[in-house]
Order: structure tokens, then sequence, then C-alpha cells
């Protein structure tokens, strides 16, 4: 597993600033440096000792750094690779907080030197208020943080950014960059869309009817709020991941001339059905489960450890809903040219399903409780 010891943080937002504050009460030796356009964004991030220098260029932020976090805007991200790329030491790992990943992956990899490694990320958190004033350390507490490693990722760097989420409390899971697209597309942009153009709707007709904001009560309050997010963020993050939105919204089209159609027949029942369907969904959402140490089952895998033997075995596993709470390579005498990959999953049933999803994959693996009965 790769030492970091020096962590570099470039953006000094919500996100970069919180990152910063639980890496380092993950292990008080970090050294986290840290960069932002915003000289006021740095003089805080130092003042409230979340980070430990501040940095005069982003080459300097990075030089000698292990870890470099790209918290910027996605549309920035690109740029920063490029005005850092000649200033990173070998085997550097590269990660950014963009919500969008594809395009960003692949305009990544092709940049960078060989001896440096990037690896996608994207954490599910969040908050109403922005700015590194309202940086916290429990951000990512329970929250997931989705990476998004391609067949070409190094096993040594993976491991080790997934060890760091998860020990700072995030659920990590392993996706491949379209697929994660696709996913945030439906759960995360097509609602933010639909809420700015619901207030937009409103806005419009409140001009003829008068007390139509006054009567926006709770329900309109709720599925709203989102609208009121940082717009250029989200400017960036549409035209991001622009293709697969335009197909999330095509496919919600068809969703509502469906049910349009239902009230149309006036077809009670079908209206019915709909709406407890629905409900039943809602109220069946995946909720939190605290960690039980005596409901581990670890995993385990013979594997070459070659470039994107994790990535493929971890995407295969989160493809099934499955967290894992820890992941790390055990090199044997056994395995001359690799090693064991131990993986921790809760539950037996998420054993069985981890196992099952690592041989369909095409290897072999065994599974045990980590604490016996």
């Amino acid at each position: 597993m790769t030492n970091i010891k020096k962590i570099a943080v470039i953006g000094l937002g919500l996100i970069g600033g919180s990152l910063a504050l639980a890496l380092k009460n993950l292990n008080k030796d970090f050294i986290i440096s840290g960069f932002d356009i915003k000289k006021e964004s740095m003089d805080m991030a130092r003042y409230r000792n979340v980070i430990d220098m501040i940095s005069n260029n982003i080459s300097e932020a990075v030089s000698d750094a292990d870890l470099i976090i790209i918290a910027t805007p996605i549309s920035e991200i690109v740029n920063v690779v490029e005005d850092i790329k000649d200033s990173l030491k070998k085997g550097a790992i590269i990660t950014d907080v963009g919500s969008a990943k594809e395009k960003v992956v692949r305009r990544v990899n092709e940049i960078l030197p060989e001896d440096v490694f990037f690896i996608g990320g994207h954490p599910m958190a969040g908050s109403e208020n922005e700015g590194i004033l309202s940086a916290t350390p429990d951000l990512f507490k329970n929250t997931f943080y989705i990476l998004t490693p391609t067949e070409k990722t190094a096993s040594d760097p993976l491991i080790t950014l997934h060890s760091l989420l998860t020990g700072i409390g995030a659920k990590v899971i392993t996706i491949n960059p379209e697929e994660h697209d696709e996913n945030v597309a439906l759960i995360s942009h097509l609602p933010h869309v639909l809420s700015t153009n619901l207030v937009d709707m409103i806005d419009d007709r409140h001009n003829d009817m008068k007390n139509l904001f006054k009567l926006c009560a709770g329900g309109f309050r709720d599925m709203t709020r989102i609208a009121a997010a940082n717009t250029k963020i989200w400017v960036d993050i549409s035209l991001e991941n622009r293709d697969k939105i335009i197909n999330a919204i095509n496919e919600y089209i068809k969703y509502l001339n469906r049910f349009k159609s239902k009230l149309e027949k006036k077809d009670i029942e079908s209206i019915k059905d709909h709406y407890v369907k629905a409900q039943n969904a809602r109220v069946n959402l995946p909720k939190f489960v605290e960690k039980d140490i005596s409901n581990l089952y670890e995993v385990r895998v013979a594997m070459v450890d070659k470039t994107g033997e994790i990535s493929e075995i971890t995407t295969a596993i989160s493809s099934h809903g499955i967290n894992i709470e820890d992941i790390s390579i055990f090199h044997s005498t056994e395995f001359s040219t690799g090693g064991i990959l131990k993986i921790l999953v809760q539950g037996e049933d998420a054993g069985k399903i981890t196992k099952e999803a690592i041989e369909k994959a095409g290897y072999e693996a065994s599974v045990k409780k980590v604490l016996s009965d």
C-alpha cells in the first residue's frame, strides 16, 4: 500500500476543506497543503487549521505530495491537471470530487504521465452552506463516496484511496465512469432539473395568479429546496453530463405521459397502483445500518495483481449493490506473481453475493465469517 505522508488539496471550499479536516482527524501526521484561487479561502483554511500550509501557487502545493485532491468545479478539473502534471512526484495519486466522471476520467488519463495515478471520485455529500467556513470533518460519515477506476487502474493506489475514504467514515462504492454518470443523471442531476423547472414554471404563473407563491406549502418547498443550490456548479454539471441528463429527461417524460394518459382515461385503479408503487419504493429506500463487526464476512481472492484487476473485482462487487467495508492485499510466497486480496463486507448474504460476483468475473474466491460464533 502506498505510504501517504503529504496531501495537497486544490480548491478549499466545503468539500475540499471537509476532506482536509477528515483526513487530518484520521491521521494527525498527515501534512496537508492547500491552494485556492481565492486568497481569503486559503487564509481562512490556515486560520481554522484545515490545512498545515498555504501554497503560493498550484505547483508548490502539489510538490512532493503523495495524494492530490482536486476539489474545484468540474469545468476546472482538466485545467488543474494540465497545470500540475509537470510538478507531480512519481507514484502520486490524484483524485477529484466532480459529480460527472466519464469525460473527466478520459481526458485526465490522456494528460498524466504513466507513473502518476488518477482515480475519479465523487462524494455523495454536501450542505446547503458553502465555502471553507462550512467545512466539517463529519461531512462524509455514513455517506456514499463513489470511486470510478478503469481497466488501467493499478491496485495499490485504488486500495490506498479506498482505505482512506473508508477511514473517514464514507461508504465507498466502485463503479465505472459511464455507469456513474448514468446513475447520477437519474438520482441527482434529473431531480435538480425538475426542481428548477418547477420553480421556473410557478414563477412565471404567479404573475397572473398573485396568491400562488403565498400558497406554496410543504410539498412544493420540499421538492424545490435544491433549486437554491450554487448556479455555477450546476451549469458545469449540466454541460459535463449533458447526454446522460438528456436521456434521463426523455425517460422521465415517458413516465409523465403515461401518468397523464391514466388521468385522461380516469383509470382509477392504475392511478392508485401508481401511487402505491411509488409510496412503497420511497418507504423502502436503503437506510444506513450501523456497522456490526460481529457480522463482518471476509472474502479472499487469489490474484495476479496486474493493472486493472482490482478495478474489475471491485466494480463487479459494487454492481450488485454491495458496499466494501475494507480491502487489502497480502503478498505471499505462495503467489510469486501476486497475492491474496481480502475484502470485508457486512452480512452473510453480502458475503455470498460478493463471492458469486467475483467468481462470475472469472476469479476463485472463498468466504468466511470474521468472528466465529
